[in-house]
Parts: structure tokens; C-alpha cells; sequence
């Protein structure tokens, strides 16, 4: 059988692929041209979080593994089960396949992405294939993976492997645009999404009195802890620095407050090597859909300012700040 596709048709893919400013773009249009192959029945991407994670104590480490689907819908907080993905993907090998048909063809095809800054992606698709058509696609896949290594490079902390500044401008404006449409009455009950500022307390004395070296262990162990903390529908960053980002979904008030301060804690009674306890301090607001994103993150600022300046190693959120003035309020001491 063969795919029948023009120089020109493969030519116009590749400027359409190269032509995306991001991952996100980049990979919303590689599923469209897929979409768009008579043979291939369906299409879907999904993303590989592969991690290695030292146990606090032991000399061992724990694998986990946690397979999303592109894009990651926020808005819901049910993870699909992707055990029938995972039973299809051999991890030494870039194509996985089905058994041949009666037809001599096969009914679906894994493509691994592997080698960029981020984790491993996979490409899953569904049809009838031949010998051709998957050298036809392995050639696509080439391209989207190179494409992908150069977004990874360009959106991803060289450190962490997080998303840096750049992914999380155009994350924030996704979610911002979402409570555009969907607005939320009272965020006290209603389940919606917090943004959140951490920043590692007295960062500067570990580079000092350890060494850089020590302080970038501190910063990935950080960013792991992180990871294994919060959800797969929530979005982690690193702002810069010591600086972290968490857009933490699906919760009301009182939830978001517990869970930066179960994390908080975490990091608290975590023994980092060498460096021993480090702590954090977290500024957090409601994410909505009137403000402008950049206000939010200076609402986020504001509350991680307070934080340091009233203790650290605490949560605080921004709209309850006016409160927590008035309870420090000195004019309001009784001195006689």
C-alpha cells in the first residue's frame, strides 16, 4: 500500500511544523497533520515523567512513572488510566507496534520522542500501516522530535527540566482566559485556581557557606519534591533563582492554603544532602479571568513579600493580607 503524499504535501508540513512559536502550537499541529493522513484513524500525544527520586534516608532510589495526555485538561481532576498505553511502550525502542493483521498490516504504532530538555514524549496512533508508511511517519517523527529539542531548549529550565518563565507566561494567560468564559461566584467553596510565588528561605547563605555546586542540588531536589507533591493537572514553573511557580487547579480557598502548607512542611522535614533543613516561603492569590495575568503574579509577589517579612517559612494569601495588617496593627496595641 502506499502513502501516495507529493514532495510538496511533505515539504508544506515541515514549513507548517517549523513555522509554531511553541511546544504547545508545535504539537497541536503535528496532531492536525496526522489527523489529516487518510490511513491513520487517530491520533494522540502524550508526555513521559520518568523520575528517579532519592528516598530521604536511604542509599536507594524509587521509580515512578506518570504518562499525561496532550494537551492536559485542567478543568478536570480525574486521571484517565493509561495502562493499556503503558502495556504497548518498550522503552529501548523508538517504534512499538501491534501484531501484523490478516491483511499483512498493522493496527497501531507507539513512536517514542525521546532526547529533548523535557520528558519523553509518545505519539500513539491507530489505522493500517505498512512497512512504508511507518518509514514515511518515522520521517515526520524525526522532525517533530528535532523541533521539539529546540522548543524544550528554549521553554525549559536548564536546571530542573520546569517549565521556566516563558512556559508559564503562556500557561497563566490560558488559565486566565479560561475564567474569562467560566466565571467563579465565591472561591471559597467554589472549586477554581490558585497561583502561587515560592521562593527557597535564605537561599544566598547556602550558595555562601556550601558552594553553588550544593546550592544547584538544593534547587533540583526542590523542584523533585515539587513534582511529587502536587497533581498531574497542576502546572510547576521555575520563575528564576530560587524562585518557584505553582498553578494549583480544581480546589476552593481552604484547600490551597492546606496544600502549599502540606508542601511547605515537606520541604521543612526534608534532610537536603550536605545542607541539612531549608525552608520555604509561598505568597498565593486567585487566579481569574478579569485581572491581567502579570497583576495576578504581582498579587502572588505581594503575599511571598509579606511572608518573608513576617517570619517566613509560611503561607500567605494576598486577599487576606488587609486582615492580617489589622491583627499587626501596633496602634491598635493597649500600651497602659
Amino acid at each position: 500500500m502506499s502513502p501516495n503524499l507529493t514532495v510538496q504535501q511533505i515539504l508544506s508540513w515541515t514549513l507548517q511544523l517549523s513555522a509554531q512559536p511553541d511546544y504547545q502550537a508545535l504539537t497541536h499541529e503535528f496532531l492536525n497533520i496526522l489527523a489529516g493522513i487518510p490511513w491513520i484513524d487517530n491520533a494522540a500525544a502524550y508526555e513521559i515523567y520518568n523520575h528517579e527520586r532519592k528516598i530521604s534516608g536511604e542509599s536507594g532510589t524509587s521509580r515512578e512513572l506518570l504518562i499525561r495526555r496532550f494537551p492536559l485538561d485542567f478543568t478536570r481532576n480525574d486521571e484517565e488510566n493509561h495502562t493499556p498505553l503503558l502495556a504497548k511502550l518498550d522503552h529501548t525502542t523508538d517504534l512499538n507496534l501491534s501484531a501484523k493483521d490478516e491483511s499483512d498490516l498493522y493496527a497501531w504504532a507507539v513512536y517514542s520522542v525521546k532526547g529533548s530538555g523535557g520528558p519523553e514524549r509518545a505519539i500513539h496512533l491507530e489505522g493500517a500501516f505498512d512497512w512504508e508508511m511507518l518509514d514515511l511517519l518515522g520521517n515526520l517523527r524525526g522532525i517533530y522530535r528535532n523541533l521539539v529539542i529546540l522548543h524544550d531548549a528554549k521553554e525549559r529550565d536548564v536546571l530542573t527540566k520546569l517549565p521556566n518563565r516563558q512556559s508559564l507566561d503562556i500557561r497563566l494567560l490560558q488559565v486566565c482566559e479560561y475564567y474569562n468564559d467560566y466565571q467563579v461566584i465565591d472561591v471559597t467553596e467554589e472549586k477554581s485556581s490558585w497561583i502561587a510565588i515560592l521562593d527557597i528561605d535564605h537561599f544566598k547563605r547556602v550558595n555562601d557557606n556550601f558552594g553553588h555546586l550544593y546550592g544547584d542540588e538544593v534547587l533540583l531536589i526542590f523542584s523533585q519534591l515539587m513534582e511529587k507533591c502536587f497533581r498531574y493537572n497542576d502546572f510547576l514553573f521555575r520563575f528564576g533563582g530560587e524562585e518557584f511557580v505553582v498553578i494549583l487547579n480544581l480546589v476552593n480557598q481552604e484547600a490551597a492554603i492546606a496544600v502549599f502548607n502540606r508542601f511547605r512542611e515537606e520541604v521543612a522535614n526534608y534532610n537536603f544532602p550536605t545542607v541539612g533543613r531549608v525552608t520555604v516561603s509561598i505568597g498565593l492569590t486567585h487566579v481569574d479571568g478579569v485581572s491581567m495575568p502579570t497583576t495576578q503574579l504581582d498579587h502572588a509577589d505581594k503575599a511571598l513579600y509579606y511572608a518573608k517579612d513576617n517570619g517566613r517559612n509560611r503561607v500567605v494569601l494576598y486577599e487576606d493580607i488587609s486582615v492580617l495588617d489589622q491583627d499587626n496593627d501596633p496602634s491598635e496595641i493597649e500600651l497602659f
